[in-house]
């Protein structure tokens, strides 16, 4: 019985760190969440619990299954290729890590330590890379664009701790929760992604409004008038790069209207919009496939439709155009089903309870995960690339985790009340 609980808190551990070390310590999010898996493959020698999986819990393992076996047969029937089943199989693997958690009662608070943590560290691995260094965009080892967005995303998750930190009045903890929101959001400004920075209005209005009883009205206004006050900062400060990199988006959009210069980053990205939207044009139910992809854009350079230079890329960059060109309408739905059934799942929990802070914490960090990235995926097709997939399957399978732990607890005092 000793060993599982320290098993157990070993595994907790583990998921924590993942978000501490996901991009601060580049690629650490490999080395967490391979471990985490490996101790999955215990999952039958630990003891039983008293409570089964249920409903829900079986919805969100299939929404896991369906995506990934249905992503594999998809490169499959595409290629035959090995490489292929790469990324869908993340997926795949994160179904025993979900049924580990659940059997393993362990400190789930850790995660708002590791989210906390991980925003810091990506910060401050953005600002040495960008001041030390003198890198035009940090990147922290990564494509630019997914360490932005994955800062952004450890932001937005901070803000959530901040919050549970705020409910159980620990209050220390709140403060250095909500330094590392900002943090996070620090992150993404000094990566130069654009696309991420859409989540900032989005987010914190679904933040506001869910703790507007929390909060009260007074605290409510003064903290939206404080984070009014810093996106304005940070918009007006010429040295945060914001002004420069939305006026060169602004350019590139109208040069590219004109037909004077198409080969900016905006213009390249809407001539692979361009062809993807001509891909499922042609194949609308499966899409043409990955493999097809790069020859189908070469014949649209040589009829003139996109620039040369749009060729090489290997995706849309848009998770929704790359479904509906490379898998169809078929791939689309499923591409949203895995966004949208996570999201009910954590939001139908926000409705059922409306008073308890601790479980209503997980719910909201959980629901940020899947709206974080319906934003990303508008410029970047964040599941083509491997920290997309597991930094998306794997805090969400945390998530759940420790909200239905929270949950469990919950049913435990009030049995001992009545």
């Amino acid at each position: 019985m000793q060993f599982q609980v320290r098993f157990s808190m070993f595994v907790w551990l583990l998921a924590a760190m993942t978000f501490a070390v996901s991009i601060g310590i580049p690629r650490g999010f490999n080395v967490t969440t391979l471990l985490i898996f490996l101790c999955s493959l215990g999952v039958p020698f630990l003891k039983p619990i008293n409570h089964r999986i249920d409903k829900q819990d079986k919805i969100l393992i299939w929404t896991f299954f369906i995506f990934s076996v249905s992503f594999m047969a998809f490169a499959l029937c595409d290629s035959f290729a090995a490489r292929g089943l790469d990324k869908p199989s993340r997926f795949l693997l994160v179904i025993p890590v979900i049924f580990l958690l659940l059997r393993s009662k362990g400190p789930q608070e850790w995660l708002w330590y590791g989210v906390t943590i991980g925003a810091l560290l990506a910060f401050g691995l953005a600002l040495y890379e960008r001041v030390l260094m003198g890198f035009a965009r940090a990147d922290g080892g990564q494509v630019a664009i997914m360490f932005g967005d994955t800062g952004m995303m450890l932001g937005m998750l901070s803000m959530a701790a901040a919050i549970f930190f705020f409910a159980q009045k620990r209050f220390s903890w709140m403060i250095i929760a909500l330094a590392a929101g900002f943090a996070g959001v620090g992150t993404s400004i000094l990566s130069g992604s654009r696309g991420g920075w859409i989540a900032v209005p989005m987010v914190g209005l679904f933040l506001f409004w869910e703790c507007r009883d929390l909060l009260g009205k007074k605290r409510l206004y003064s903290v939206f008038s404080v984070a009014l006050i810093c996106i304005v900062a940070a918009v007006a400060i010429p040295q945060t790069g914001i002004q420069k990199r939305v006026g060169e988006a602004v350019s590139n959009i109208e040069h590219y209207l004109a037909g004077s210069q198409t080969t900016t980053s905006v213009g390249l990205r809407f001539d692979m919009w361009k062809a993807a939207i001509n891909m499922f044009e042609s194949a609308p139910i499966f899409g043409v496939g990955e493999s097809q992809m790069q020859p189908i854009k070469r014949e649209l350079a040589a009829e003139g439709m996109i620039n040369e230079h749009a060729v090489p890329f290997n995706h849309a960059h848009n998770d929704y155009l790359q479904a509906l060109s490379t898998r169809g309408i078929i791939g689309f739905i499923l591409l949203m089903a895995m966004y949208l059934v996570p999201l009910k799942l954590f939001l139908s929990k926000l409705r059922q309870y409306k008073d308890n802070w601790r479980i209503r914490s997980y719910a909201i960090a959980g629901a940020l995960i899947p709206m974080c990235y319906m934003d990303f995926g508008l410029t970047q097709a964040m599941f083509m690339h491997n920290i997309g997939v597991i930094m998306f399957a794997f805090p969400i399978a945390f998530f759940w985790a420790a909200l239905r732990w929270a949950e469990r607890e919950e049913l435990a005092k009030l049995e001992l009340k009545n």
